[in-house]
C-alpha cells in the first residue's frame, strides 16, 4: 500500500489573496475565471475566425511568462422530473416519467490564467508537484512570498485579467467571470468537484494512485495525453474543421477543431490544455541551440534522425520569424472516468478513437497520472513537467482550443415546450416566443412551419399546442385531415367538421360588444376591425377587384355602404343584422350614391355589384350562408380549443375563403376580449391556407398580423409542401414576412434546391447550415426526430422526444392511427387509459 497523504497536505493551493489563488509552488498565481462557451453547432466560418482571434490577444495581452489553462468539464446528470410537472395532465405526467433518471453530460468550461517563474520550462516530472514530498510543518512555517506582498506584482496581474476578462465578454461569443472565493472553496464550490468528479458534492471522498490507477471515490479514472510531435499526424490546423456528419457538397458545416473531444464522448471526463508562453528571443535561441546539438550528433546521411529533427527546427523557428508569429508551449490531456465495475475498455476506446478523428494517436499515461491530476487543479497548472509539452506557433494551439458549450435553455422551467439537447438527450424546456421577445430575437409570434414528406409536421404542432394550451393559451385550428382529433378531445375541446349536407353559415353583419363604439362627439360608430372584415368580405364574394372597378375606388364605395347601412339600421332601431338587410339597403341606396358622386360606371359598376351579391340574398343559390349564424359557430368564444375540420371545403374557391375569413373574425373576438389579454391565441392554419392567398386577402393578412402583434395572437401557418411558402409575392408578403418564427423540420427533400428557399425565407447561412442538418446525426439508443427553430437572424437544433403516452395522442399515421382507435374503443374510450395501453404495447 503506498504512502497516505492527507487532504490538506496534498492540496497545492497555498493561500487566497483578493482575487489570486497562491500555490504551494513559490512563484505561481493564478486568477481563475468561468467562461461560458457558444452553444454546440451554432458557430459560423467567421465566428471560429474570431474566438482564435481572441485567444492569440489574450496571449499578447499576457506577455511571457504566463500560463493559460483552459478546463472543460464533461460530468454526467440524471433527470429528476418536476414535481409541478407531475401534478399536470396525463401527457405531462408520462413525458416525466419518460425522462425520469436520463444521463446526460453537462458541461462547464474554465480559464485559469497564472503568473509561473521563468524557468518553468525547465522544471522535470521530479520537479513538478515537489509540495507533495513538504510535510505540514513545512508550509505552517512559511510565509507567504514577499513578492506578493511587498511589489505590486499582484495588483498588476489582477488588471492584467481584468482586461482579458473585458476582452472576452466584448466579442458577444463567450461569456467570462472572475470567480470568488464561493465559487472555489464552498460545498459545491470548483475544488469539490474536482476531487469528488461529481457536479454536486455532499462530502469529499479519498483519492488513490495505487496500481497505475486513478481511483477517485467509486470512480476509476485514466489520462490520454499528446506530449510529442510523433503523435501528431496533422500538418495543418485551420480555425476550425468541417463536421463530416453534417457536411455535404451543398452545404459545408464547420465545427471546433477539438469538438469531437466534447459532448460526443458519451463518457464522464476533463479536457485540459495548456499554453505557457515563454520569452520569445530565449526559446528561439534555445531551439537553434537544440537543432545545432541534432547536427553535431547525426551521421550525415539523408535518412538520420538527428538531421530531420534539425530541418524540422530550423522550419519552425523560420515560419515563426517570417509570418511574425509567437511561439508557445501546448499539452492537452482527457481524464475520462466511469463507476468502478464499467468496462474501461470502452471508456478509453472512445477517448482514444475522438482524438484520432482529430488525427492524433493519444498516449493512454499511468506513468504521469499523479502529475497530471495534481495540475488539473485549479492554480496548480505549474503541476504539469516540461517534458510534457510541444512547441507550437500561437496560431495553431489557440484552435487547438475547445469552443462548443451546452444549449443555454432552461431544464427545470414548469413553463415551455419541452425538447431535448439533440447531442446530449438533455430534457430542456424551449421559450419558442417568450424569451426570444424579450431577447428582441423576434417582434412578432407569428409562426410558419415547415418540413419535407413525413417530416413529423403535424407531431411538432401537436406538442406544441399542448404545451400552450397548458399555460392557458387558447387555440383555433383550421385543417382539411384528422391531425388534431385527439388532442382536442384530450383537452377537452370543440371539433367542427364541414360537410356538404350539414354546411358552415355565418352572419358577418351581426354586432357584438367589440364591433361598435359610441361617443359624446361621434356618437354610434362601427369600429375599425369589423369595417375592415366586411370590405374585405364583399370584395371576396364579388370576385377579384378588377372586376368591378379599381382598388382605391372599390374601397371607398364599400365602406361607405356598410358604414350608412349601420348609421340607417340605428336610426331605424333595426336590429335585424344580416346580409339580406344590407343588400336591400344597398339596392335603394347605392345608384343614387354613385350618381351623387359621379363615378363612372367603368369604374364602378353598381349594376355588376348588385348581380354578383344577389345570389347570397334571400332565396339566392348562397342564401343562407350569411344570413344565419350557426348553431355551431355562436357558442365558441369560450372554448379553449376550436378545430374546424374543413375537408372537400378547402378545394372550393369561392367558399372557402369566406368560410376561412369568419373562422379569423372568431379568431378576432379572442384577440380582442379584454380577459384574454394575457394569454396566448393561436390561430393554426395547416394546409389549408393556400387558397386564402388571394390579391383581395393581402391587405387583410398584413392587418391581422398587426393585431395580432400588439394583442397577444399567434397565426400559425403549416405545410409540407415547403414550395408553396414560396410560390408568389402575395404568400411570401402575407405570410413569410410576417412570420418572425420560422420552423423546420427534415429538409433532406430540399437540400439541391435550398438555396432558392434560403433566399425567399431569407435565412443566414448558418441557418441553412443548420437546418440541412435536421436528423443526420441521430443516438443510436433513442428515438426522436429533430427540428430548427429559427428566429429572424438566430437559429438553434432540438430533438422531439415525448413519451410513449404522448405519442398516442399525436401519432397521424394511419396504421398507428388504426390500432388506437381499436384500443380507445376497447378501453371505453378513455384517453388515459388508452394512452397507457399504447405505452404498454410499444415498450420494448
Amino acid at each position: 500500500m503506498g504512502k497516505q497523504v492527507a487532504l490538506w497536505d496534498a492540496f497545492p493551493i497555498y493561500g487566497y489573496e483578493r482575487q489570486a489563488l497562491i500555490s504551494k509552488e513559490r512563484g505561481c498565481l493564478t486568477i481563475p475565471l468561468q467562461l461560458i462557451l457558444p452553444e454546440v453547432f451554432t458557430l459560423d466560418t467567421k465566428d471560429y475566425g474570431t474566438l482564435q482571434e481572441l485567444f492569440l490577444n489574450i496571449i499578447n495581452i499576457l506577455g511571457p511568462n504566463r500560463l493559460l489553462h483552459r478546463q472543460d468539464f464533461f460530468l454526467q446528470e440524471n433527470y429528476t422530473p418536476i414535481s409541478k410537472r407531475l401534478q399536470g395532465d396525463m401527457m405531462e405526467r408520462a413525458n416525466e416519467k419518460h425522462f425520469q433518471g436520463r444521463p446526460y453530460l453537462v458541461g462547464t468550461h474554465y480559464l485559469y490564467i497564472s503568473v509561473v517563474p521563468e524557468n518553468y520550462i525547465k522544471y522535470s516530472s521530479k520537479r513538478a508537484n515537489s509540495f507533495l514530498e513538504k510535510n505540514r510543518d513545512f508550509y505552517l512555517t512559511q510565509t507567504v512570498p514577499d513578492e506578493f506582498i511587498n511589489s505590486s506584482l499582484l495588483a498588476d496581474f489582477e488588471a492584467q485579467v481584468q482586461n482579458v476578462n473585458n476582452l472576452i465578454n466584448s466579442t458577444g461569443l463567450i461569456a467570462s467571470h472572475i470567480l470568488e472565493y464561493n465559487d472555489l472553496f464552498s460545498q459545491n464550490g470548483l475544488y469539490a468537484k474536482y476531487f469528488g468528479l461529481k457536479e454536486n458534492n455532499t462530502n469529499l471522498v479519498d483519492v488513490d494512485f495505487d496500481n497505475n490507477t486513478i481511483h477517485v471515490g467509486n470512480k476509476q479514472g485514466q489520462f490520454f495525453t499528446l506530449e510529442n510531435l510523433d503523435q501528431f499526424n496533422k500538418d495543418h490546423i485551420g480555425t476550425y474543421e468541417f463536421y463530416g456528419k453534417f457536411t455535404t457538397r451543398q452545404n459545408r458545416f464547420p465545427i471546433g477543431n477539438l469538438f469531437s473531444l466534447g459532448f460526443k464522448v458519451p463518457h464522464e471526463h476533463i479536457i485540459n490544455q495548456y499554453i505557457y508562453i515563454p520569452n520569445q528571443e530565449k526559446i528561439l535561441t534555445g531551439l537553434r541551440k537544440k537543432a545545432k546539438s541534432f547536427l553535431r550528433f547525426g551521421n550525415g546521411k539523408k535518412d538520420d534522425s538527428n538531421a530531420i529533427y534539425a530541418d524540422q527546427i530550423y522550419d519552425y523557428t523560420k515560419e515563426i520569424l517570417e509570418n511574425h508569429k509567437e511561439s508557445v508551449f501546448y499539452h492537452i490531456n482527457v481524464f475520462g472516468f466511469e463507476e468502478v465495475g464499467n468496462q474501461p475498455k470502452q471508456m478509453e476506446n472512445s477517448i482514444t478513437g475522438a482524438f484520432k478523428k482529430l488525427r492524433i494517436n493519444a498516449k493512454h499515461n499511468t506513468i504521469d497520472r499523479k502529475n497530471l491530476f495534481f495540475a488539473g487543479i485549479a492554480g496548480n497548472a505549474i503541476g504539469i513537467s516540461s517534458d510534457m509539452y510541444l512547441p507550437m506557433p500561437s496560431d495553431m494551439a489557440t484552435a487547438l482550443l475547445y469552443l462548443e458549450g451546452g444549449y443555454k435553455d432552461a431544464t427545470r422551467a414548469v413553463d415551455g415546450l419541452r425538447l431535448v439537447d439533440r447531442v446530449t438527450g438533455q430534457p430542456l424546456s424551449v421559450s419558442v416566443y417568450r424569451e426570444p421577445e424579450k431577447k428582441d430575437w423576434i417582434f412578432n409570434r407569428g409562426m410558419l412551419v415547415a418540413s419535407g414528406s413525413g417530416g413529423g409536421k403535424s407531431y411538432l404542432a401537436n406538442h406544441y399546442f399542448a404545451s400552450e394550451l397548458r399555460q392557458g393559451a387558447e387555440a383555433i385550428i383550421m385543417e382539411d385531415g384528422n391531425s388534431y382529433d385527439r388532442l382536442t378531445e384530450v383537452f377537452g375541446g370543440v371539433t367542427l367538421q364541414h360537410a356538404d349536407e350539414n354546411p358552415f353559415t355565418f352572419n358577418p353583419f351581426l354586432l357584438d360588444k367589440y364591433d361598435s363604439l359610441e361617443s359624446e362627439a361621434l356618437g354610434k360608430t362601427l369600429a375599425q376591425g369589423k369595417l375592415v372584415d366586411l370590405v374585405t368580405l364583399l370584395k371576396l364574394i364579388t370576385g377579384q377587384e378588377g372586376n368591378i372597378g379599381g382598388s382605391e375606388i372599390t374601397n371607398t364605395v364599400l365602406e361607405f355602404l356598410i358604414t350608412n347601412y349601420y348609421e340607417w339600421m340605428w336610426k331605424n332601431e333595426d336590429k335585424n343584422y344580416k346580409f339580406d338587410t344590407f343588400f336591400e339597403y344597398c339596392k335603394i341606396h347605392i345608384a343614387t350614391y354613385i350618381k351623387t358622386k359621379k363615378v363612372p360606371k367603368e369604374k364602378f359598376d353598381p349594376d355588376v355589384f348588385m348581380f354578383l351579391l344577389e345570389k347570397y340574398y334571400a332565396n339566392g343559390t348562397r342564401g343562407s350562408l350569411l344570413n344565419k349564424l350557426d348553431d355551431r359557430i355562436s357558442s365558441l368564444s369560450d372554448e379553449k380549443i376550436i378545430y374546424f375540420k374543413l375537408g372537400k371545403l378547402i378545394d372550393n374557391e369561392l367558399l372557402f375563403p369566406i368560410t376561412a375569413l369568419m373562422i379569423m373574425e372568431i379568431f378576432n373576438k379572442k384577440m380582442h376580449d379584454p380577459t384574454k389579454l394575457s394569454i396566448n391565441k393561436i390561430l393554426a392554419v395547416d394546409e389549408a391556407w393556400k387558397a386564402l392567398v388571394r390579391p383581395e386577402l393581402v391587405h387583410y393578412f398584413n392587418n391581422q398580423s398587426r393585431m395580432a402583434r400588439k394583442l397577444g395572437g399567434q397565426p400559425i401557418f403549416i405545410s409540407q409542401k415547403v414550395d408553396d411558402f414560396i410560390s408568389s409575392e402575395i404568400i411570401k408578403n402575407a405570410i413569410v414576412v410576417n412570420s418572425h418564427i420560422k420552423v423546420f423540420l427534415d429538409m433532406r427533400d430540399f437540400a439541391r434546391s435550398f438555396d432558392k428557399i434560403q433566399s425567399l425565407m431569407g435565412l443566414g447561412e448558418k441557418q441553412k447550415q443548420l437546418i440541412l442538418s435536421l436528423n443526420k446525426d441521430l443516438p443510436k439508443d433513442r428515438k426522436f426526430r429533430e427540428v430548427a427553430f429559427c428566429w429572424m437572424d438566430m437559429v438553434k437544433v432540438y430533438g422531439v422526444e415525448t413519451s410513449l403516452e404522448e405519442k398516442c395522442i399525436y401519432e397521424t399515421n394511419p396504421t398507428e392511427s388504426a390500432k388506437i382507435k381499436q384500443l380507445y374503443n376497447k378501453n371505453h374510450k378513455n384517453w388515459e387509459l388508452t394512452a397507457k395501453a399504447y405505452a404498454f404495447d410499444n415498450t420494448p
